[in-house]
C-alpha cells in the first residue's frame, strides 16, 4: 500500500510505519488496550493483517509491518551460552533475533522475521544503530556479522 492510499483510507484501525496504532486516526494511548491489540494480530490470507479478538475481526491497515524493533541489545558471550543478539519489539516483548532473517530493503530499511517468524518487523533508526556497531566489512566488501564464530552475510532485497 503506498503512503497516500493508507492516509486517505477511511479506516477503524492502522498501524503507522513506526508502529503507532490509530483508532479513526487517532492515537491508541491507552497501553493496556495498545498490548491487548498486538497479542490479537494475524496475517490474513492475502498478504495483510487482521486483528482477532474472539470471534469478531477487523482488518488492519499496516503502512509497513505490524511490529517493529525497538532496541537491540547483545548478550554477553558466557561459558555455558551462546553470543545473540535481543530485540526488543513495540509490543514490550522481547526474542532472540534470527540473523538468518535480517536484511535491508532496497530502500536501505532493516526487517527481519519475528514471533516465530510469523511477522516480519522494521527496525526504527535508533534500534538499527545499536546493531550496526556489529556489521563488519569483509575483505570482499560484503557486510556481516560475526556470532559465535560463524559469519551471518547481511543479505539485501
Amino acid at each position: 500500500m503506498k503512503p497516500e492510499e493508507f492516509i486517505n483510507q477511511e479506516t477503524q484501525i492502522s498501524i503507522d510505519k513506526e508502529g503507532t496504532w490509530f483508532y479513526n486516526q487517532l492515537p491508541i494511548v491507552n497501553r493496556n488496550i495498545y498490548l491487548f491489540f498486538n497479542k490479537h494480530i494475524e496475517p490474513d490470507d492475502v498478504g495483510g493483517y487482521i486483528l482477532r479478538i474472539g470471534g469478531e475481526t477487523c482488518r488492519l491497515f499496516v503502512e509497513d509491518t505490524p511490529y517493529v524493533v525497538v532496541n537491540v541489545e547483545r548478550a554477553a558471550p558466557g561459558s555455558d551460552q551462546e553470543d545473540f543478539f535481543t530485540i526488543r519489539l513495540n509490543d514490550e516483548t522481547e526474542e532472540k533475533l534470527d540473523l538468518e532473517t535480517f536484511y535491508i530493503s532496497s530502500s536501505n530499511i532493516p526487517y527481519c522475521r519475528v514471533k516465530k517468524q510469523r511477522f516480519p518487523a522494521r527496525f526504527l533508526r535508533s534500534a538499527y544503530y545499536s546493531l550496526a556497531h556489529h556489521i563488519h566489512q569483509g575483505a570482499d566488501e560484503r557486510f556481516y556479522f560475526l556470532i559465535n564464530k560463524k559469519k551471518h552475510i547481511v543479505r539485501y532485497a
